[in-house]
């Protein structure tokens, strides 16, 4: 019966090799999924897709993040490398080359060989989650110093800021830590990548970030608010509120996303928005730190400001110095706690009152 259809049946040589072809694949499929046990519920080829997909989006912020340096680097030369170093300035370059190599190792780990083995998975990891903390964490300072030099110093903006700023990272840090434990327990080497099962509230890793986020955007618009009120905004401090929202809007974006996938998206998507957030909240604090110090070096006078050396640009041994108003001499009589006219000096560097 077999031949009979066979021959009643034949198809054209066309679409026999064609039908080899899907056959082919089909057992080769099969095979890989025999081979090696799928570690997550979806059937291979959806694995295969979420795998694509997650390469596409690290490559895309790998490469947003290079091309930033490229473009940024006579910047950094001019007023990173020739300038005056200090807390600001050493938490820049940290993040400036320590996240493209995380970066370009995730790249390999995606593309290459890396993760064959249970120890390079288990300890990269860890290694991995923690810088990433650290990463964030850092930005969000640099943030906050800005914050605290717009109100000129209170300091019931500093306690604010300090407790705020010591939950955000206890509870992320504790948060990481309680998922790696499980995490690392089943994590295994699966078609170039690490996998395992992640707990259901690993989302939970993005809230103190947003919440702290938004507590920064929240005081600064209260800053500008009273500034605005009293018409006493500069050049300086429009700059750090235009600055401030355009990283708030770019941060919040990235940490809802990654915060959306993690809740919602099953684990083998998690790559999907951490590598893309990392790369483009890099790049928002870095341009923070880069514009405020060119507007420092500025050749450009400004009534508003006062200069204690008058610099030149982009000199190597100029200090600047810059007054911001003080609200305790202010003529009206306020003390809102953002900028008057007054003599404290606001370190560019140390972003300190």
């Amino acid at each position: 019966m077999g031949a009979a259809v066979v021959v009643v049946f034949a198809p054209s040589a066309p679409a026999l090799l064609r039908s080899a072809l899907v056959d082919d694949s089909a057992l080769i499929l099969r095979g890989m999924a025999a081979a090696v046990e799928a570690p997550f519920a979806e059937p291979l080829e959806a694995l295969l897709s979420h795998g694509a997909a997650v390469r596409v989006m690290t490559l895309v912020g790998f490469t947003a993040l290079l091309y930033d340096h490229l473009v940024t680097l006579t910047d950094e030369v001019n007023l990173i490398w020739n300038s005056r170093k200090g807390v600001v300035s050493t938490i820049f370059l940290l993040n400036r080359y320590c996240i493209p190599v995380i970066l370009a190792l995730d790249v390999y780990e995606s593309f290459g060989n890396a993760a064959a083995s249970i120890s390079f998975c288990k300890a990269w990891t860890i290694v991995q989650g923690y810088l990433t903390i650290m990463s964030y964490i850092s930005i969000h300072a640099i943030v906050a110093w800005r914050l605290y030099a717009i109100f000129n110093g209170k300091r019931w903006v500093a306690w604010v800021l300090w407790i705020a700023g010591f939950l955000n990272f206890a509870v992320s840090a504790g948060i990481t830590t309680a998922s790696l434990i499980p995490t690392i327990t089943n994590l295994r080497p699966y078609h170039h990548a690490c996998v395992g099962s992640a707990p259901s509230y690993i989302w939970s890793i993005w809230l103190p970030s947003v919440v702290f986020e938004t507590l920064l955007f929240g005081l600064t618009i209260t800053a500008m608010f009273y500034q605005g009120q009293r018409r006493s905004l500069t050049s300086l401090s429009l700059l750090l509120y235009r600055d401030g929202m355009l990283y708030f809007v770019a941060v919040t974006f990235c940490s809802l996303f990654s915060l959306m996938t993690w809740a919602l998206a099953g684990p083998d998507l998690l790559g999907l928005a951490r590598y893309f957030a990392l790369a483009m909240v890099n790049i928002s604090g870095g341009r923070l730190v880069l514009n405020l110090k060119a507007y420092a070096a500025s050749r450009t006078p400004d009534d508003d400001l006062t200069w204690d050396v008058s610099p030149s640009r982009f000199s190597r041994a100029t200090p600047i110095g810059i007054r911001f108003v003080d609200a305790r001499t202010d003529s009206t009589g306020g003390d809102d706690g953002v900028s008057g006219t007054g003599t404290e000096p606001f370190d560019l560097e140390m972003y300190a009152i």
